[in-house]
């Protein structure tokens, strides 16, 4: 599908900064695909766009629903990148008895090649019930149906190795980041959301892609709290630890501010920026939080 100018513009801002976040609480319901410069229907005939719903939502009110319709088929662009480590991190919601899927694509251009496919249940094409399957090492974890839970990817490729947490729990421990059947990966591409069978039901929500590995560990409620929001000037952030640097980034993935306080409970002027919606990414040694901010 050839890209508008505008689109190229949003990217070429997005390789840039090699950052988003997609809660979907912004968009309308409907299909996802035009809301987003970064998500991509799947280029082949007959495929159908994931809608955002209100039928679920880990972080209310939206989500993206992948129907059982074995068409729905959205890419996430990743950037094609070469060197360094990469989190992808997103929530989804599987129910009881029923399917689900996504993969790693090593290229935008989506079917080139597979960096591992993940099956949530018995699917049509692989895995078993009631537990998620990784196709190049056949290893499987339990999953909570009916309920959210986290899928958190760490690729590092530099090593060329894939780790891998589902609810909090690790699955796949710094594995060979590699293609179908062990052909070498060469780049992170894409994450693919796709209908897998006719018994797929599933939502995804609260997506957020970095660079390096994002953690939570330093971001417990009871000693981390961005206020006020919305915000006019001034954006507190409260903590218990020092914070080593903050970012923010528009809805387009452009970086409009960038500091290093290191100071414990610091705060950040944004009384220049637009008003509009802003992720605030605070850092706190190696761990990072990033929390949607309304001006």
């Amino acid at each position: 599908m050839k890209k508008k100018y505008l689109f190229i513009l949003l990217l070429a801002a997005f390789s840039a900064n090699a950052q988003y976040s997609i809660n979907f609480d912004d968009m309308s319901i409907g299909p996802v695909s035009p809301q987003s410069p970064f998500i991509e229907l799947w280029p082949a005939a007959g495929v159908t766009d994931c809608n955002v719903v209100i039928d679920q939502a880990n972080s209310q009110p939206n989500s993206m629903y992948v129907a059982n319709n074995q068409t729905d088929d959205v890419i996430f662009l990743l950037g094609n990148q070469t060197s360094g480590t990469w989190t992808v991190k997103f929530n989804m919601y599987v129910f009881d008895g029923a399917t689900g899927f996504w993969n790693i694509q090593d290229n935008e251009i989506a079917g080139l090649q597979w960096n591992g496919q993940f099956f949530a249940g018995a699917t049509a094409s692989g895995g078993s019930l009631g537990v998620i399957t990784h196709d190049e090492t056949s290893q499987t974890i339990a999953y909570p149906s009916d309920q959210w839970f986290e899928v958190k990817h760490e690729i590092n490729l530099d090593a060329m190795t894939h780790t891998v947490y589902i609810d909090g729990n690790l699955y796949l421990d710094a594995v060979p980041y590699v293609g179908t059947g062990g052909v070498p990966a060469n780049n992170l591409g894409s994450v693919n959301f796709y209908s897998i069978d006719t018994n797929n039901n599933y939502f995804i929500d609260d997506f957020q892609y970095v660079q390096g590995v994002l953690s939570t560990e330093s971001f417990d409620a009871a000693s981390f709290s961005v206020y006020p929001n919305p915000v006019k000037n001034i954006l507190n952030i409260q903590t218990r630890d020092v914070v080593s640097s903050i970012s923010i980034y528009n809805v387009l993935g452009k970086l409009v501010h960038q500091s290093s306080p290191k100071s414990i409970s610091p705060s950040v002027d944004m009384a220049n920026l637009k008003s509009g919606i802003y992720f605030v990414e605070v850092t706190i040694g190696n761990a990072s939080k990033t929390v949607k901010v309304i001006k």
